[in-house]
């Protein structure tokens, strides 16, 4: 079905001469003949009582022989100043636009090819037309007055045929050329050459700094000012006379039809016969056509009329465009976008009609649809309490997606997979304004169609659903794990343990069930510990790892006591909520520590009497675990741990023990003579030295090793001792080693050469001593006599300081009980902590100022140490 654009309606039936061309303004028709005649008509425009279509009726009021025996090639008013120019014989002439008496003696302009009006004036005087006149060389910029013109500028090029203008440029159509001329900064700019023997060169200003002109092959070229062109070119027929532009159309005219062509696609809409056409002009919005002895006007129809043609045809885009393009024409800005709203949605339900789902949602969105239009095309989304009716007038005339689809299920299937991606998008990115029905059929979809997505749906905590039928169509699809989560999210968590429980048990089944920690998940959100102890047992019988999440990660307060008394017979559930109890939550009771450390012990000793070698990554990884346990703890109690280290193997662990209770020697025996692991007992005595208080205790540390190097083992000879390990170590840590100590315990028979590196770093490091307390003690002294010298200054500028024994702090009302004081110049005295701030004065809020700031202002307040 073609688009309806335009009716044509004869104006004038049939005159008495030869039209050339035609101007109209208002009611005021003027025609131009082939004999230098011009005639104003006054059309009257009415609508018949008996047919209600719009005709016309004429009447001759003037006419003008202009003497030249020539055609009047062009007609152009200028209604402001009640004037009418007239181009013939190549002679510009001013009327009176009503009588059509000439202005002056004679033409205003001689030599003129052909002329324009500036449709785009630069100029802020209403009444001022610009004109631009085309000559044989050139082109010339004029002002037109009430009585005369005034030229302005001239411009070179070659003889113009036709010319347009807009603002500061004209675009002119030369011989074969067409081109753009800037007339400020008077410059050019090519465009594309044209064959004139085949081509007229139309040139039709189109919208602001653009232009259409005629270009080859048949093609309408929409250039712009600055030489490009942004939209396509319209392929338009052989042989057009004439063209204008009319939003959003250009009319064409040939010797047999009006044609109309959309400046939205560059399409062909409507075609309509016109026999002898040569004219066509679009005068303020008045579209007049004319042949040789007739003149008709072209109605156009209502932009709302052919949209909603376009629409009954379902050619959606073509609507769309059209009504966007249209503007709020005859209407108010708020009923336009009311009506390109409602254009949008019908739209989007003719798309999903056809199954083209991106452009239907894109529809939806843009005219903001009601979501439940679109949901109460499926049967059974919408909640039954929602009282919805559809839209009057109707959006469309579908009763439901099966009569939509056919009946063909797979479209079926993708309709609904566009309905859940639609409503999602609404739910996370779009405006929302019916939560409740948009969760309720997420949810109902998401359920039908057997998603896991549902699961994650239901994370979200704004859940707004219908809860009754949600549940009733969640256990009709068979989704309890969902359903669980449902009641969960909407805070009934006993409902929602229910259901879970009967999963557990497998009174019902779900795909999507992920077992017991499904139940754990949501047991642990529980507060009540009624709940917690209710399922706990019941958890920890399936499945003892997970169960001991319901103590590690509950939001109840429960007794460690009675949880460790329930987890008796869970040993491994014992054991992780022991570590969370001192990993996570640091208790420091000694009982949880000790039972954590003899519960690793047993561990270790079971492994290693079991003796199997399948099982020493075990046993690396329980001794591991107790090591670090043992080094890390300061709170279980030593010496029930080290009477079951007692008789084992695990030298290394009771070493850790032994240092626990300062028995530093036994530990390092065994790491010494048992283990023979030197480099652990140099680790030992480094942690140790580590917590140490004292330089001092950190050298015993160290010398207690070297003793127990330098002493043989029980039952072993002089020769027996480690002198190797003895030596790196007075080596490596000659700083912690005491010179004298360290002579004390060398044998006797050892020559200066074993030990001379030793001597030479101890002595350094003794000397840097000595270096680092002179100059400690300079400082110190340094600091004295500062001290010193303020407070001579300060007894010299404000007398003897006072410090009686009942004296007190400005701030906390305590005595100074050690010689530390602050004092302002206002005399007020505090602690030093009391009044961080020396240039504010606790007490008053006075501000001191630095002395070098002000040199009548005072000084800020100074501490003192006596």
């Amino acid at each position: 079905m073609a688009l309806k654009a335009f009716d044509l309606v004869s104006v004038l039936g049939r005159v008495d001469l030869k039209i050339e061309c035609l101007e109209a303004s208002g009611s005021d028709l003027y025609l131009g003949s082939d004999e230098s005649m011009v005639v104003h008509y006054l059309v009257e425009e009415r609508t018949s009582e008996s047919t209600g279509k719009i005709i016309y009726s004429t009447n001759r009021m003037s006419q003008k022989n202009l003497g030249t025996k020539k055609a009047v090639t062009q007609l152009k008013t200028a209604s402001a100043l009640c004037r009418l120019m007239a181009l013939s014989d190549g002679n510009l002439y001013l009327l009176d636009s009503d009588m059509l008496n000439t202005i002056g003696s004679g033409p205003k302009i001689k030599n003129v090819t052909v002329f324009c009006v500036n449709e785009n004036p630069n100029t802020l005087d209403p009444f001022t037309v610009q004109l631009c006149v085309g000559k044989r060389r050139c082109i010339q910029f004029c002002s037109l007055h009430e009585d005369r013109v005034s030229f302005l500028r001239e411009l070179s090029t070659h003889e113009p045929v036709n010319i347009a203008m807009d603002g500061n440029y004209v675009c002119v159509a030369g011989q074969g050329q067409y081109c753009v001329f800037n007339v400020e900064a008077a410059t050019r700019q090519d465009l594309f050459p044209y064959d004139m023997a085949t081509t007229y060169p139309h040139v039709k200003r189109i919208a602001k700094e653009e232009f259409l002109l005629a270009g080859p092959g048949n093609l309408g070229m929409f250039v712009t000012a600055a030489g490009i062109s942004e939209r396509p070119p319209i392929q338009w027929s052989e042989g057009i006379t004439a063209l204008s532009y009319y939003h959003p159309y250009i009319i064409t005219v040939t010797s047999q039809f009006i044609r109309v062509y959309s400046l939205i696609d560059q399409q062909h809409k409507q075609t309509i016969n016109f026999s002898g056409g040569e004219l066509v002009g679009n005068f303020d919005g008045q579209l007049y056509v004319a042949a040789n002895s007739c003149v008709s006007c072209l109605m156009p129809q209502p932009w709302t009329m052919q949209v909603e043609a376009l629409m009954d045809s379902e050619r959606v885009e073509e609507a769309v465009e059209l009504a966007e393009h249209s503007g709020a024409v005859g209407m108010s800005q708020e009923q336009y976008q009311q009506l390109c709203r409602t254009l949008l949605q019908r739209a989007g339900f003719i798309k999903l009609a056809h199954g083209v789902f991106d452009q239907a949602q894109e529809y939806f969105l843009k005219g903001a649809v009601d979501v439940r239009e679109v949901i109460s095309l499926f049967p059974g989304l919408l909640p039954a309490a929602v009282e919805f009716t559809r839209a009057q007038p109707p959006m469309h005339h579908l009763a439901d997606i099966s009569q939509a689809m056919q009946g063909d299920q797979t479209r079926i299937k993708a309709a609904k997979t566009f309905l859940l991606s639609f409503l999602l998008h609404l739910r996370f990115q779009g405006h929302l304004t019916h939560r409740m029905e948009v969760d309720t059929a997420i949810i109902k979809l998401q359920a039908e169609g057997d998603s896991s997505d549902l699961l994650l749906f239901l994370d979200h905590s704004d859940i707004a659903c219908n809860l009754p039928e949600c549940t009733q169509w969640l256990t009709d699809h068979k989704q309890f794990s969902a359903l669980a989560k449902l009641h969960r999210v909407l805070g009934n968590l006993e409902k929602s343990l229910e259901v879970l429980t009967k999963l557990v048990r497998e009174e019902v089944t779900d795909k999507h069930f992920q077992g017991v920690k499904d139940l754990v998940d949501c047991l642990v959100l529980a507060t009540d510990t009624n709940v917690v102890w209710r399922y706990a047992d019941f958890v920890l019988d399936r499945d003892s790892g997970e169960g001991v999440r319901v103590f590690t990660e509950t939001q109840a307060a429960l007794d460690p006591s009675r949880v460790l008394h329930t987890l008796q017979r869970y040993p491994e559930a014992r054991l992780g909520f022991l570590h969370h109890l001192i990993d996570t939550k640091k208790l420091q009771d000694e009982k949880y520590h000790t039972e954590l450390v003899l519960h690793y012990v047993d561990e270790a000793v079971r492994l290693m009497d079991a003796g199997d070698t399948a099982q020493r990554d075990q046993l690396n990884e329980t001794r591991a675990k107790l090591q670090d346990l043992l080094n890390s703890s300061s709170h279980y109690q030593a010496h029930p741990v080290l009477a079951r280290l007692q008789g084992t193997n695990l030298h290394v662990e009771t070493a850790a023990v032994f240092g626990r209770l300062g028995e530093h020697e036994k530990a390092l025996s065994m790491l010494v003579h048992q283990l023979k692991d030197f480099s652990a007992a140099e680790q030992y005595c480094i942690a140790q030295s580590r917590v140490a208080t004292s330089s001092s205790a950190k050298s015993n540390i160290f010398l207690k090793l070297l003793k127990i190097y330098l002493r043989p083992p029980p039952g072993c000879n002089e020769d027996d001792i480690e002198l190797v390990p003895a030596i790196e170590l007075l080596s490596v840590h000659a700083e912690e080693l005491d010179v004298s100590s360290v002579l004390a315990l060398l044998p006797p028979t050892w020559s200066l050469a074993i030990i001379h590196h030793y001597l030479r770093a101890a002595l350094r490091n003794s000397l840097h001593q000595s270096r680092i307390k002179r100059i400690q003690q300079t400082l110190l002294r340094s600091e004295n006599l500062q001290q010193k010298f303020v407070l001579y200054k300060l007894s010299k500028d404000m007398g003897p300081i006072p410090l009686a024994a009942n004296r007190v702090c400005c701030v906390c009302n305590r005595g100074f009980t050690s010689c530390s004081f602050t004092i302002y110049p206002n005399g007020v005295m505090a602690h030093p902590s009391c009044a961080p701030n020396p240039s504010v004065c606790p007490l008053t809020g006075t501000v001191f100022q630095a002395a070098h700031n002000s040199p009548t202002s005072p000084a800020p307040a100074h501490q003192y140490r006596l």
